[in-house]
């Protein structure tokens, strides 16, 4: 059987995945297969290089020390220009290049440790794409290049975008790519009593409405694989917390706490049950179909 652990998107909120993954990792759950969306392709990514339970309390210790002006560099004249069209994005991705190349200690995809998959989104097709193959870095930077903020990656003569997009929930995903014990990982806060402030925050509070309600529909397919093959998809309850603004790291150490001591208790009092549902439905999205010679799946159903 192969284990797999399912990184949802999240942005800044992805110091929860890191309490979770520890606390799977304290009890002895190791993956064989590690794939990842957005903020998730980068904890994937980092799990995948720094293997086993070190690699997780590294990853904790690594979100616990990041600050905004490492992650994200805010530039109001580039912000400007983006607003009035004369770039495709506000904000550079340079400073998550910098983070990618500090936090990833290779240049390509096949020379991690577990094998990973980045999920991103074609910018042209609205496909799903799933990188196994090729440079890192930029798999990585476009699988987190939420459109409009950051800019879009070519990849193999594709435009990619944020693969939230497309597959939030990739657990699907990893099922094409062999897993059959899948844990998936999200970033579910808190319900929201007002929406968000300000601008970006509205705006990618707004994209997760609905690429929720698009995911949602493919759960019935998740479960009827899972059923079919033997395997189980578990789900790694959230703390739930409040959410953060989207470029506020300071709760970072707080954030990673409550999802391991929210993922401890659920492994030794809630039995982990394949196809079982925990407090936070699992949400998947449509499968991949194929795969390219160049480790590039397609979501194309063709």
């Amino acid at each position: 059987m192969k284990t797999a652990f399912v990184l949802s998107g999240g942005g800044n909120l992805g110091a929860m995945q890191a309490g979770s993954a520890l606390a799977l990792f304290e009890a002895g759950i190791e993956p064989d297969l590690l794939v990842g969306t957005s903020v998730g392709a980068m904890n994937s990514a980092f799990l995948a290089t720094h293997h086993g339970l070190e690699g997780a309390r590294a990853l904790r210790d690594a979100w616990g020390a990041l600050r905004r002006a490492e992650a994200v560099q805010l530039d109001p004249l580039r912000a400007v220009m983006g607003f009035f069209g004369f770039r495709d994005h506000l904000i550079s991705a340079a400073q998550l290049r910098r983070l990618i190349a500090k936090w990833i200690p290779v240049d390509r995809i096949e020379d991690t440790t577990v094998p990973l998959g980045v999920v991103a989104t074609d910018a042209l097709s609205g496909e799903t794409i799933v990188v196994t193959k090729g440079d890192v870095g930029a798999a990585l930077a476009a699988s987190g290049a939420i459109p409009g903020i950051f800019p879009p990656v070519n990849v193999e003569g594709r435009w990619l975008i944020d693969g939230s997009l497309s597959a939030n929930h990739p657990v699907l995903e990893a099922q094409d790519l062999g897993a059959d014990e899948i844990y998936l990982i999200t970033t579910v806060t808190a319900p929201r009593n007002a929406p968000p402030k300000g601008a970006v925050a509205v705006a990618m509070n707004s994209v997760s409405l609905l690429t929720t309600r698009m995911a949602r529909i493919q759960m019935a397919e998740a479960r009827r694989r899972a059923q079919k093959r033997g395997g189980h998809v578990h789900v790694v309850p959230s703390a739930e917390p409040p959410a953060p603004g989207p470029f506020d790291y300071r709760r970072s150490a707080e954030l990673s706490e409550q999802a391991y001591r929210r993922a401890q208790r659920w492994l030794s009092e809630e039995v982990p049950r394949g196809d079982a549902i925990g407090p936070n439905e699992p949400i998947v999205v449509p499968a991949a179909h194929g795969v390219l010679d160049s480790g590039v799946y397609s979501s194309d159903p063709s």
